[in-house]
């Protein structure tokens, strides 16, 4: 079971839990698989996370964002409460998030860098059609 911002969610994947509004009311059920629909559905109302079937979704890879920067100084940060649960708690919520955010900008980034090479080759195919004198 991983939680996962909606920008990463891909179709194919499982909930894990069921997508509930603010007032409890289940709007999407456990089990159900994703389609892109269902994705954009789940990005119109709104919704940042949610958890889904084992483990699909990479979190640590992006080493160089701020955030996964700053999941890594929780250590450090919370080293002088080793023997505190609370403490231990509250790392584990903080590490969490920054690992969410760290897998969000990644996804954004990914995003960015397939559509300005979509652009790079739509300008090359426009160049060569005028260069053979066609239309673009």
């Amino acid at each position: 079971m991983q939680k996962i911002p909606v920008k990463l969610a891909a179709p194919g994947m499982k909930l894990a839990k069921p997508v509930t509004r603010d007032n409890g009311m289940v709007v999407l059920a456990e089990g159900l698989e994703l389609t892109d629909g269902i994705i954009q559905k789940l990005e119109s109302m709104d919704v940042e996370r949610i958890v889904v079937k084992g483990n699909p979704v990479d979190l640590g890879d992006n080493d160089n964002s701020s955030w996964a920067k700053k999941s890594e100084r929780m250590d450090h940060l919370f080293r002088r409460y080793a023997k505190d649960k609370w403490m231990f708690r509250v790392k584990g919520f903080f590490k969490e998030y920054f690992d969410l955010k760290a897998a969000a900008q990644k996804a954004e980034e990914e995003a960015c860098r397939l559509a300005e090479e979509q652009a790079a080759a739509e300008a090359a195919e426009a160049a060569e059609a005028a260069e053979n004198g066609e239309e673009a």
